[in-house]
């Protein structure tokens, strides 16, 4: 089903746009739906400014193949809202706020069901992108991926802007599930801890496991009559969105997860675990506890990333560089010649920070 006409003028337009910008060294911020909290260091320069919301055309559903072709800027809400009409939905995608489909991808926010369902570049077959010097480019495959050399559409996710401008993107869909609830229960963060992780041992694919200091909730997916509480736990709302100063992304091995947690909890700090994924968002408030925080990810084999913090925390928002920081130079280089791309958001972009 078409949903939408040719969008090639807006793509020409921002094509020309970024090739005259590259020539000039002029640095663009891309921007969707302003979701996405402050991540990356601050720079000195001011950036012009790059709207994917004039790319908001649903170009095409195919409900029988359970796929779907969106261009960037669409509201994810809006998205939801048309693949409901069918049964089916985006399942892996957050439920943020004003978000926009490119936004999610780019900051690769994959939403609380990922123990069942996987991160949300899973859900990427293709993507159609504008690098920083003009290029329009096609990576992937609208049915099965095929990959020679590097998996552009898994480059994409997660490079928050800096490689190129996503402007389309095919997704694999999932039919509405049936069912769901959420289950939760109270305790100590070590009993907590260790009841989420039988629960995700015994129960088949639980579409979540959370866990803070003194909190544990789970959610079940499938037909009603299958949503039975665990043991000790009854039924609940989701966790809710946690609120600080500062926030900041942890990822472990899931195996190294439970004594992060139990580090983070005697400590007193304010957290989210998911249990089975490795991923958990801590509130803080000054470098301090930043540096402690980062540390104990390190120790656990991790990293920590700062999601949200007010200006003068972002100094250093990802702390040691990765092993592959070369190749990341390298593949930045490569799309973005001239370093204009959301600047201060890779980790390689040194230069101008405060």
């Amino acid at each position: 089903m078409d949903l939408a006409s040719d969008t090639a003028p807006n793509r020409a337009a921002l094509c020309a746009d970024l090739a005259s910008a590259s020539a000039r060294g002029q640095r663009m911020r891309i921007v969707g739906g302003g979701s996405g909290g402050r991540r990356g260091r601050v720079p000195h320069t001011e950036s012009d400014v790059i709207s994917t919301r004039t790319f908001d055309r649903i170009i095409s559903h195919e409900p029988a193949d359970l796929v779907a072709t969106v261009e960037a800027g669409v509201a994810v809400a809006d998205l939801q809202a048309a693949l409901a009409l069918h049964g089916q939905t985006w399942i892996q995608a957050p439920t943020t706020p004003h978000s926009t489909v490119g936004g999610v991808l780019a900051r690769a926010e994959s939403g609380l069901r990922r123990l069942r369902y996987g991160a949300i570049r899973d859900s990427v077959l293709q993507v159609v992108a504008i690098t920083g010097d003009g290029r329009l480019i096609q990576a992937g495959g609208k049915t099965v991926k095929g990959v020679a050399g590097y998996d552009i559409p898994r480059l994409m996710v997660g490079a928050y802007g800096t490689l190129g401008v996503i402007v389309e993107v095919t997704l694999k869909l999932w039919p509405i599930p049936p069912s769901s609830q959420w289950f939760t229960a109270e305790g100590s963060t070590e009993t907590l801890t260790q009841r989420g992780e039988q629960i995700r041992r015994e129960i088949h694919q639980p579409g979540a496991i959370i866990t803070s200091a003194d909190r544990l909730w789970v959610e079940l997916i499938g037909p009603s009559a299958d949503l039975v509480a665990p043991d000790g736990m009854h039924a609940g709302e989701p966790p809710p969105a946690l609120a600080g100063a500062g926030r900041i992304d942890i990822g472990v091995g899931p195996a190294q997860l439970p004594g992060l947690v139990t580090a983070l909890a005697r400590r007193g700090y304010t957290f989210q675990a998911q249990l089975g994924v490795g991923t958990c968002t801590v509130i803080f408030d000054d470098l301090t506890h930043l540096n402690e925080i980062r540390q104990l990810a390190i120790d656990a084999g991790g990293h920590a990333t700062i999601a949200d913090a007010p200006d003068e925390l972002r100094n250093d928002p990802w702390g040691p560089p990765p092993a592959g920081i070369a190749l990341m130079q390298r593949l930045k280089t490569a799309c973005d010649p001239a370093l204009i791309l959301n600047h201060g958001q890779f980790i390689g972009d040194l230069e101008g920070a405060r």
